[in-house]
């Protein structure tokens, strides 16, 4: 967790946003965090906000964060600020502003995708982006992290392994899904894919270093990755999932940011979608044009 010092948590509705507040606090807690952000966005009025309702969404977002935040450290800075304009460009263009490194974000209470907001974040933000859905409890004692064998992967098995370590008896599922796509197969073939991916996953995971960490490997198989892995932490009682917004695709395994995407679109467990690239890409501009995400981001790690 030490990557994540620069905290930020986007507020939709200050009153009803306590189960995020709390989470995110929690969170600030545990490791080295440094600063946390608390930013609610208000929609522009003509062309300025009405200085009245800026100074009573001040008040409230305070007083929202306030019996959450009391009780923290002396060393953990707590911020709240009132932006107004876009709300999705506004929180990208403050994430990068700030160098925030992990941004927070609740239930987005909207019309009829209510977690639209949330799969943009996730793609865009130059940072990684930890969904919270209501009525979720701070917890990481078994951490279910989707993994496809790639550098990607790993590196969120990486940041999964040093989440459970702060909780000391902490656990990691390493999930894999495959999928078998040959027509004809014979009757211990299942047996020998089995075997691949066992192998393939003692290869990838000998040079991460999961800090002492229990990392229990999960095989199953299945088309639809999304449907698993909401599968796999429902039987495992899982309390996070984390998964990378970029990965590899090949004929076994399948995990790009589109099932990402899918994941966050169904799931009733935290996640943490873990940004590999482009944290400091220093250009505001790049976060809000969308011919940059076409072209595709530069990495920088």
């Amino acid at each position: 967790m030490q990557r994540y010092q620069r905290l930020m948590v986007g507020l939709t509705c200050p009153e009803a946003d306590g189960d995020l507040i709390r989470y995110a606090a929690m969170i600030a807690r545990l490791d080295t965090t440094r600063e946390i952000r608390f930013v609610h966005v208000l929609p522009m009025s003509g062309n300025c906000p009405i200085p009245a309702d800026y100074e009573s969404a001040r008040a409230r977002v305070e007083s929202a964060v306030q019996p959450h935040c009391a009780d923290t450290s002396g060393t953990l800075q707590v911020t709240c600020d009132v932006l107004t304009g876009p709300l999705t460009d506004r929180l990208l263009t403050h994430v990068a502003e700030s160098h925030v490194d992990l941004l927070f974000v609740g239930e987005h209470r909207g019309p009829a995708d209510q977690r639209a907001l949330v799969r943009r974040l996730a793609m865009k933000a130059p940072c990684s982006v930890w969904f919270v859905p209501d009525g979720c409890r701070a917890s990481f004692h078994r951490l279910l992290v989707p993994i496809d064998f790639s550098d990607h992967s790993a590196e969120s098995l990486r940041v999964a392994a040093s989440m459970a370590r702060l909780q000391g008896r902490g656990e990691c599922l390493a999930l894999h899904v495959y999928f078998n796509e040959a027509a004809i197969t014979y009757e211990e073939y299942d047996l020998v894919l089995r075997g691949q991916e066992e192998h393939a996953y003692r290869k990838f995971v000998a040079p991460v270093n999961c800090q002492g960490v229990k990392v229990r490997p999960v095989f199953e198989e299945g088309p639809r990755v999304s449907h698993v892995i909401g599968q796999v932490a429902a039987e495992q009682h899982a309390d996070l999932i984390v998964m990378g917004t970029r990965g590899r695709s090949r004929s076994a395994a399948i995990l790009l940011g589109s099932v990402t995407e899918d994941v966050i679109r169904e799931t009733r467990w935290p996640l943490l979608a873990v940004k590999h690239f482009g944290a400091r890409l220093g250009v505001v501009q790049a976060l809000l044009d969308r011919n940059f995400w076409h072209k595709g981001a530069v990495r920088t790690d």
